[in-house]
């Protein structure tokens, strides 16, 4: 408060020691053009102009440019922790090399060459860098020079019979022109930090969508590695029906089965038989929506060897919510177009006060090119020009930009929120999806003794057929459904190291 008190002491005192010099200068200068009758030579008038430029400058020095916006702080408070505590645990900063896979690495590196939207969002970075420097341009004064020349000519016939007269003559002639605008009250600065942060916000738009290239890019390869596997355990499945269907029929003939014995297990063969379209209609999709995201034109274009999922590697250290700030390139880009939108507001208020430009021109013209430099007339000038009344034209651009910043604060918000529930939500599915396999797993051991014990007493004749085809039938199904599951419990990992940004936390540890 006490700095603030003297800052402000300090530009009154120089407002009014520029206004003091200016007085004495226009009160001297009075009683000089007026009472001496005009009678300045060049020395006085250079003088006089040095010395109204020094006070200018005083006087600019005096002003204050309008500041940036105050941050603005979020509508909310940020929890202290995440509602499900994390065990530490150091992992790959690149967090795709937990697979051990090269195979998913190539296809990562390719991608981040090829695939199309990133490579749109580098032209878009391009497009905020050319921003930046036309910003920047505005800086600097403005040059120009313009030549010419042209040939007059003029035919005179004074009567009838007389013979006609040429007249002719040319010029040549060319020009220079410079004009600079002082950034005075800084609107030239805050378009240039507006335009900056624009840039950033660019920049974390790119590194954004590639962590979530490479988040797609796996998942789908997950996707692709489990549908093979299902298709593996299916064709296993789809023999051992068409081996039980001939036991079937040869027990038939043998009087030791009946035709609803048959029917039900040709049904259950038939059954296993029409999944294989789906899972090979499954793989295919994949692979071209791989192809895609690797910027391919062809599902042949890629490679895909793989046949066995990988083992879940250790989850990262999820840290505390506040580190999402700094680690999620969506947070990033959103708060940086929110400090543009407040840069925005200044470079608007600023554009309400008076500009000042100063300009120079050198005209030159002749009617010989040798000579051409010899002639011209040098110019230079300075002016003020402010607003008087524009319908209130600018003080709606002001309230259109603070809307703007408004608007950028309530995204900012909605993505810190967004993020944090990404968390919560992979934390959640994570812990829910390794209880849901482990109580399949325990749901498989027990429909496999059921399977046994419904053998035996079909042999014995004990109960029907239809018993032991249930049970087999619901083996069947938990088996490809443990595939999908353990595929979504990867995906569950993939999509916590989405949610925990580009870089996953370290610990402390």
């Amino acid at each position: 408060m006490a700095k603030q008190i003297k800052f402000q002491s300090l530009r009154k005192t120089q407002i009014d020691m520029a206004r003091t010099l200016l007085y004495r200068s226009c009160h001297e200068c009075y009683s000089d053009i007026f009472l001496a009758n005009w009678t300045w030579g060049k020395t006085e008038v250079m003088r006089f102009l040095i010395f109204v430029l020094l006070v200018c400058l005083a006087l600019f020095s005096a002003c204050k440019a309008v500041v940036p916006e105050p941050e603005t702080s979020l509508p909310w408070t940020l929890p202290e922790r995440f509602s499900i505590e994390q065990t530490e645990s150091n992992s790959p900063d690149s967090w795709w090399q937990s697979f051990g896979s090269d195979e998913l690495m190539a296809l990562i590196q390719g991608a981040m060459t090829h695939n199309f939207d990133l490579n749109t969002l580098k032209e878009k970075i391009a497009q905020a860098k050319a921003r930046v420097a036309k910003e920047q341009a505005s800086f600097l004064p403005d040059l120009k020079f313009s030549f010419g020349g042209q040939k007059k000519g003029v035919t005179v016939k004074p009567t009838a019979k007389s013979s006609s007269s040429y007249t002719g003559s040319h010029s040549l002639d060319g020009a220079l022109n410079g004009s600079y605008t002082p950034d005075v009250w800084g609107e030239a600065k805050a378009g240039e930090q507006a335009q900056e942060m624009s840039l950033g916000a660019a920049e974390q738009d790119y590194y954004g969508y590639a962590h979530e290239l490479r988040a797609l890019i796996a998942e789908t390869w997950i996707d692709i590695i489990a549908a093979r596997s299902e298709k593996k355990i299916l064709d296993s499945q789809i023999r051992i029906n068409q081996t039980l269907l001939e036991l079937q029929k040869l027990r038939f003939v043998n009087g030791k089965a009946s035709a609803l014995d048959v029917s039900q297990q040709r049904e259950a063969f038939a059954q296993a038989s029409s999944q294989v379209p789906l899972l090979e209609k499954q793989e295919q999709v994949l692979l071209n929506r791989l192809a895609f995201l690797c910027g391919k034109t062809s599902a042949s274009q890629v490679q895909v060897a793989s046949v066995v999922l990988p083992e879940p590697d250790a989850l990262p250290f999820v840290g505390i919510p506040s580190n999402l700030l700094e680690n999620r390139p969506d947070i990033k880009a959103a708060r940086m177009r929110l400090s543009s939108s407040q840069w925005e507001i200044t470079a608007a208020k600023a554009d309400l006060l008076p500009s000042f430009t100063l300009t120079a021109a050198a005209l030159f013209s002749s009617g010989q090119l040798d000579l051409l430099f010899q002639n011209w007339v040098a110019t230079l000038g300075a002016s003020i020009a402010g607003p008087v009344f524009d319908g209130g034209f600018r003080q709606a651009e002001v309230d259109r930009v603070k809307a703007v910043a408004r608007e950028q604060l309530t995204l900012y918000a909605k993505t810190v929120a967004n993020a944090i529930f990404e968390v919560e939500n992979s934390l959640v599915g994570i812990q829910k999806q390794e209880a849901y396999i482990k109580l399949l797993e325990e749901q498989l051991v027990v429909v496999r003794l059921t399977l046994r014990d419904a053998r035996l007493q079909y042999q014995n004749g004990q109960s029907s057929y239809l018993s032991y085809l249930i049970a087999w039938t619901s083996i069947e199904k938990l088996e490809r459904q443990l595939v999908g599951e353990r595929a979504a419990h990867i995906k569950e990992r993939i999509g916590l190291f989405r949610a925990l940004g580009w870089k996953p936390t370290k610990s402390n540890g």
